[in-house]
């Protein structure tokens, strides 16, 4: 049994709704401030399924915040648990690059870092050319940024998402 069409490409494409969690730990004069931020953005996707039973996938993202965006771009592999025809649950492991940058900076500034983490959803057939997939994913990473005018630190270590995304295949 498998959610994925068997007249299907090998390869889908898709776009996602993010929306982001993140603590931001601002260091000055030795000591640190702890401020929790939501941000919302897009990711875009393609997918490759293998054997119906695993899945392979590249993405880029943008989310914004308040003060600050975070680009990543990041490579998953996924198990693929099919409950029916037309459902199926997911669990995988991702790992890639991320960068953020402050509003009052350039791109040039930004700071970047490695993203590692897991995630976790579930993929439904919603029609002849479309896939509906909602998830979540956990990840760490260790974006660090210097403010030489302050004399403070802001870094990041974990972020926290969910996400809802249209998949197209032909």
């Amino acid at each position: 049994m498998t959610v994925i069409p068997v007249n299907a490409a090998n390869l889908f494409y898709g776009v996602a709704a993010i929306n982001q969690e993140v603590e931001v730990n601002v260091t000055s004069g030795g000591s640190t401030v702890t401020n929790t931020e939501d941000g919302s953005g897009i990711g875009l996707f393609a997918d490759m399924y293998y054997r119906g039973t695993y899945r392979f996938n590249g993405t880029i993202s943008y989310v914004d915040y308040t003060d600050f965006y975070i680009v990543s771009a990041t490579a998953s592999a996924d198990y693929l648990i099919p409950l029916d025809d037309r459902f199926t649950l997911f669990a995988g492991l991702t790992a890639g690059t991320t960068g953020q940058v402050y509003d009052d900076s350039s791109f040039s500034d930004m700071a970047a870092s490695y993203l590692a983490g897991a995630q976790l959803g579930g993929i439904m057939i919603a029609g002849e050319h479309v896939m509906i997939e909602l998830g979540y994913r956990q990840r760490v990473t260790d974006l660090e940024t210097e403010w030489t005018n302050w004399g403070a630190t802001a870094t990041i270590e974990e972020m926290n998402e969910t996400y809802i995304s249209l998949n197209l295949f032909f």
